[in-house]
């Protein structure tokens, strides 16, 4: 039954690795995206939307943030990979050399789960509910479903990696946000019927700060589709 599921898993991978655009477009838009650096930008206003609407309150806000990426990163990273020790595809020897590769980049010796996946999901599912605002969690859920799948373009990730990471990162997102509501201290994250005014989430943030938040996310996302296209034409 195992043996069955993980040799699924390898077809899989195979197919979904070589089915992708592997253009030099789609190399560099890949790369750049699985980057977590060229995302600052996105934090940084993340933050400041979180401080203007909550002021001191943003405090344990911040923090369950911090530990949703603690929780995931560490147990996906330090916990389960060096635990099940399967080897990423890249370093299978059943599947590595029909996977195609960007810059010789094949990641470290295992693979499951996939803590690309657990973050992004993480913070996608914390921040989603923690917004409530409707654009938002379908933007902030395709870009956490877009950073997975780099994952399996780069041929570093099994697509089982994957699924685990997302299960994973789902349940600590929606673990830290109750964990939010329970201790937080904090009355305004109640989340009532109606909004109290029509410029704002249920949760009582702004939604002109979250287009915001939505409008730097999407310049950051043009700026590596113009870097792909810059670095595809050289």
């Amino acid at each position: 039954m195992l043996e069955s599921i993980l040799e699924w898993d390898r077809q899989m991978m195979v197919s979904l690795n070589l089915s992708g655009c592997h253009t030099l477009f789609g190399d560099y838009f890949m790369w750049m995206t699985t980057q977590i650096f060229i995302w600052l930008p996105v934090i940084l206003m993340l933050l400041y939307v979180i401080i203007k609407n909550k002021g001191q309150k943003a405090i344990p806000v911040i923090l369950m943030i911090i530990a949703v990426f603690v929780l995931c990163d560490q147990l996906s990273s330090s916990i389960m990979k060096p635990l099940i020790a399967r080897p990423r595809p890249s370093h299978d020897p059943l599947v590595m050399n029909m996977l195609q590769y960007f810059k010789d980049y094949k990641g470290g010796s295992f693979g499951f789960p996939s803590s690309h996946a657990a973050n992004s999901f993480g913070f996608a599912m914390f921040s989603a509910l923690l917004f409530r605002y409707r654009w938002y969690s379908i933007v902030v859920f395709v870009w956490a479903t877009l950073c997975a799948y780099t994952r399996l373009y780069l041929g570093v990730h099994y697509p089982l990696d994957i699924i685990t990471g997302v299960c994973i990162g789902m349940l600590f997102g929606a673990l830290c946000y109750y964990v939010y509501c329970r201790f937080g201290n904090n009355k305004k994250y109640q989340i009532s019927e109606h909004a109290t005014l029509p410029t704002e989430t249920r949760s009582g943030y702004l939604k002109a700060d979250l287009n915001r938040l939505l409008g730097v996310l999407l310049i950051v996302f043009f700026c590596i589709v113009f870097f792909a296209v810059k670095m595809s034409t050289l």
